[in-house]
């Protein structure tokens, strides 16, 4: 059975632990012709997303600048190790679960299909979110993957930027 640590924290001990980050990252993707169900980008780290080594954190937004103005609906995956979701580290080829530590590897999965359209860019964003991400022991890092659910686009090398909210313990 499961045991659960439950905290007694006072009103005062609870805010003074919130922590509060958002992290900019450029993941990089391929420049290949991604079809729906390939991979833009995979495995790029989130360093310190969590306070402790194996600790945890709440994704609470999740902001997408596609300077490339493709404007494509994504799933983003989080992931709790570097675990590639096909054959090639540069993405641009279908899933394979069998090609890595998928599905274990999955913390969790956020759907992006709604932009704001720029004049030569577009936003996606999603907030939120709320879904809780757990590092793995020994590491502050999370690992992130997005995979094309759009039509067939291509992306220039650091042709996302990726604004990520978290609550961390």
């Amino acid at each position: 059975m499961a045991e659960t640590n439950l905290r007694n924290y006072s009103t005062e001990e609870r805010l003074n632990k919130i922590d509060v980050d958002l992290i900019t990252l450029t993941p990089t993707t391929t420049t290949a012709e991604c079809v729906s169900g390939d991979v833009i980008f995979q495995a790029d780290e989130i360093e310190n997303i969590v306070s402790v080594n194996g600790g945890t954190c709440i994704l609470q937004s999740l902001g997408i600048l596609d300077d490339d103005d493709n404007g494509q609906a994504m799933d983003i995956v989080f992931m709790d190790t570097t675990g590639l979701l096909d054959a090639t580290a540069a993405g641009g080829t279908a899933i394979d679960a069998a090609d890595g530590v998928i599905p274990d590897a999955i913390l969790g999965i956020v759907h992006i299909s709604n932009y704001f359209d720029g004049l030569a860019w577009q936003y996606g964003h999603k907030e939120n979110i709320g879904l809780v991400l757990k590092a793995a022991a020994g590491t502050k890092s999370i690992y992130i993957s997005a995979i094309n659910r759009g039509a067939t686009d291509t992306w220039t090398a650091a042709g996302l930027r990726l604004k990520i909210g978290v609550v961390k313990d």
